[in-house]
């Protein structure tokens, strides 16, 4: 059974380099965290070396190796835990003047006390979160295992190192006082230290304000007993094996880590945009199934502008003359916004006409019937191919037609279109990959015509993900109980591939044809059009395209677009339903 991380993503697409993979792990931590908190808390891959909690955001590091995800997880959960419970404003107040005047510690101890009251804090808080939020344990669990339940804590505790009472002794005893290992005789006090930390007193701790004061108590056990580092008194001190050496390091990293100071490695600006790209809450990445057991990171975003949008095109004469065209096209079409009526006299029943009361002695036929013919509630999704090769003439065009067409459909009865956008986004890093990316451009439904005039810097982007983004689209489509006729128009110049990925032409024609089949099983209409140049009129290119499309696979050359502005005047002229 997958647990913790490998429940919720693919491991096996693991590099700690790829802003897909950093974006997925960032925003599975942010919905725990959210979750955790009741609210929106920021999560943020750390920009500076050491990063702490200030009550605001949850910084994460950079640093991700295959097994340390869930540790990075607990981690986070942590530091959210903080967000949700800790009183910063109060530990501020505290670490001024109040400890020393208040509970009379001396200057020089008041550090210490402080990452006392941090231990103490953090009990609060983590016992806190697994009992109301047991879901969350595994990664606790994972995390405290690196820095606190390991052989070299367990190997130490049981030895005669740390039992010189000074700081770092009591540190290291306990900071592990819960650990199986911890013998309670090897400092003085060290026992009533453990009587005060019992599950049950921990348990009544309900304010950073009582952390403040058992950790105040458990300062005033040890006070009696502490030495300083050098004492005469303690000659042995200085026979200690090099072992002590690395559990100082280990006391270092978990004193640390109780003072919520913790060494992350900094994401790099370039890919920092790049995540944040991602993580945007416009956008959503999924793991794509493409057959059992090979999956690939499907993008889906309504941002369509952090990937298609160029700064340097402008197509306003294509623009232009698509809404022009779109002009025409309607007044073809403007016989959808009247309706037909027939009325039928002398009818047995139905509204009774005036005209005919006189006979009402002698004719039962006074009444008249009126049906209305009217055309089709329409919907029409149009997926428009974005990969590079759509570069030059077959993109203008493209563009021309989806203007022509959606500028109807915002005047049309009836009639309602959305447009959506695919190619590839790429990982820029040393490990090249594309992964598929559908953007949802425009949706009569809600968008204005307006918006229609954004496809002036619409820029061409990787590769074809052909299959994997009709695919989500056939699943967004509306039921056609909504409508009374559902199609998808298909726009594209070439057969579907990701390069080196495991949607290959093999695979990619396979899947394609798989999906237009599932589509049609939904009663979804299919349009699909090949634009070709002359030099690309391969036989090949047009059998694979007719084998996934089959009866609806049309090639147009792009010059001749207007056949496709055609079939939707045809389609939607022909489709009437009568009503009574």
């Amino acid at each position: 059974m997958k647990k913790g991380a490998a429940y919720w993503m693919d491991i096996n697409q693991f590099d700690n380099e790829d802003p897909i993979f950093l974006a997925q792990i960032q925003k599975g931590i942010t919905n725990f965290v959210n979750i955790l908190c009741g609210k929106p808390i920021p999560v943020e891959y750390a920009l500076k070396g050491d990063s702490m909690t200030d009550g605001k955001t949850v910084y994460i590091t950079a640093n991700i190796k295959e097994d340390s995800i869930d540790q990075i997880v607990g981690l986070a959960l942590h530091e959210a835990s903080h967000v949700l419970l800790t009183d910063f404003g109060f530990l501020n107040q505290e670490r001024g003047k109040l400890l020393e005047v208040k509970y009379k510690i001396p200057q020089e101890d008041i550090d210490n006390v402080f990452t006392l009251i941090n231990f103490v804090e953090d009990k609060r808080i983590d016992n806190f979160i697994y009992s109301t939020a047991p879901g969350y344990q595994f990664y606790y669990e994972e995390l405290y295992k690196t820095s606190f339940y390991n052989e070299i804590v367990d190997k130490n505790l049981l030895s005669d190192n740390f039992i010189i009472p000074t700081w770092d002794a009591y540190f290291f005893r306990i900071i592990n006082i819960f650990n199986r290992n911890s013998d309670h005789d090897k400092l003085p006090g060290l026992q009533e230290v453990r009587d005060l930390l019992t599950f049950k007193r921990i348990n009544t701790l309900t304010s950073t304000q009582a952390s403040v004061e058992v950790a105040v108590e458990i300062y005033n056990i040890i006070k009696e007993f502490l030495v300083e580092e050098d004492d005469e008194d303690y000659p042995e001190r200085h026979e200690y094996s090099n072992q002590e050496n690395k559990i100082k390091e280990q006391v270092e990293h978990q004193k640390a880590f109780i003072n919520s100071v913790y060494r992350k490695k900094r994401i790099p600006t370039k890919v920092k945009n790049q995540v944040n790209k991602l993580i945007n809450t416009k956008t959503k990445i999924k793991n794509y199934e493409i057959e059992k057991g090979s999956s690939i990171p499907l993008i889906i975003t309504h941002q369509w502008e952090d990937y298609f949008k160029s700064p340097v095109n402008r197509h306003e004469e294509i623009v232009a003359k698509g809404l022009s065209n779109g002009k025409k096209l309607l007044s073809k079409l403007k016989v959808r916004n009247s309706t037909k009526k027939d009325i039928f006299e002398n009818q047995k029943k139905g509204k009774l006409d005036p005209r005919k009361i006189y006979k009402a002695t002698f004719d039962e036929n006074l009444f008249y019937k009126i049906e209305k013919e009217d055309f089709k509630n329409t919907f029409l999704h149009i997926s428009l191919d974005l990969s590079g090769s759509m570069y030059g003439a077959k993109l203008t065009q493209t563009i021309q037609t989806a203007i022509s067409i959606a500028y109807a459909a915002c005047h049309l009865k009836n009639f309602d279109v959305e447009i959506s956008l695919r190619g590839t986004s790429s990982s820029n890093t040393k490990r090249h990959k594309e992964y598929p990316l559908l953007a949802y451009f425009f949706d009569s439904r809600k968008d204005s015509v307006k918006k229609l005039n954004q496809l002036k810097y619409l820029t061409v982007v990787g590769m074809t993900p052909e299959g994997i983004c009709l695919d989500e689209v056939g699943k967004r489509l509306p039921p056609v109980s909504h409508y009374n006729e559902v199609y998808l128009l298909n726009i594209s110049d070439g057969l579907p591939n990701i390069g080196e990925s495991a949607y290959n032409f093999t695979t990619a024609v396979d899947h394609t044809k798989k999906v237009v089949k599932k589509i049609r099983a939904n009663k979804v209409g299919v349009l699909s059009y090949y634009i070709h140049d002359t030099w690309d009129k391969t036989n090949k290119s047009k059998e694979t395209f007719t084998e996934m499309y089959g009866k609806d696979a049309k090639f147009i050359d792009v010059n001749n677009t207007s056949m496709i502005a055609k079939t939707i005047n045809n389609l939607l002229l022909n489709n009437t339903l009568k009503v009574s």
